[in-house]
């Protein structure tokens, strides 16, 4: 039983449908599909590059002008979703008497609209990396988590859809659970945090 559940945000709490998103934004972020993002975006997510340097990055690299690029990056916004599994989980871990945080590396302008979504309002807490500067895996930003809300390791429950930021959680003792499918996962993680 965990006292706390953190959730990473992208791939986990929020969605994309890849046929829609590939239809409308085409293959300039065929990167969100992958581990390795492109330097400008790691700095977008650390908040070190603001979205004017990440358009006329996006723009060199994938060809078209600075303005249709600034229209991408706000278009990859407009896709996300909620994902109603993890959302309704949610609702039942704070049911159930869990806290629940947010860990996410996540642009300030996307936080900023992912604020007024429904599910936010459930979350105790969140440690966004644009505005601490630091990324996961790096061990600080975990770190800023706990101290900041005062939570123990092994009271801890963090689930996300990279294993390499759970292998980052796992060295300060949180436990984790790889986020791998929203029609099991939820259920997974409502088990392992009531028992």
């Amino acid at each position: 039983m965990y006292k706390n559940v953190v959730f990473d945000l992208g791939g986990v709490v929020l969605g994309r449908d890849f046929n829609r998103f590939d239809e409308i934004v085409g293959d300039h972020f065929s990167f969100f599909r992958q581990d390795k993002f492109p330097d400008y975006w790691h700095d977008f997510d650390r908040g070190t590059r603001s979205q004017q340097e990440v358009a006329e990055a996006l723009a060199a690299d994938a060809g078209v002008s600075v303005e249709e690029a600034h229209g991408l990056i706000d278009k990859v916004l407009e896709l996300l979703s909620e994902v109603p599994e993890t959302c309704a989980l949610v609702r039942r871990l704070k049911e159930a008497g869990c806290r629940c945080y947010v860990l996410s590396n996540m642009p300030k302008e996307y936080w900023a609209k992912i604020q007024t979504f429904e599910v936010a309002k459930h979350f105790d807490g969140a440690v966004i990396s644009s505005h601490e500067h630091l990324l996961k895996p790096e061990r600080t930003i975990y770190e800023r988590l706990l101290e900041r809300y005062n939570l123990d390791p092994a009271e801890t429950l963090f689930t996300d859809d990279k294993p390499t930021n759970l292998r980052a959680a796992e060295e300060l003792g949180i436990h984790t659970i790889h986020f791998a499918n929203p029609d099991t996962t939820p259920e997974e993680i409502f088990r392992l945090a009531t028992e």
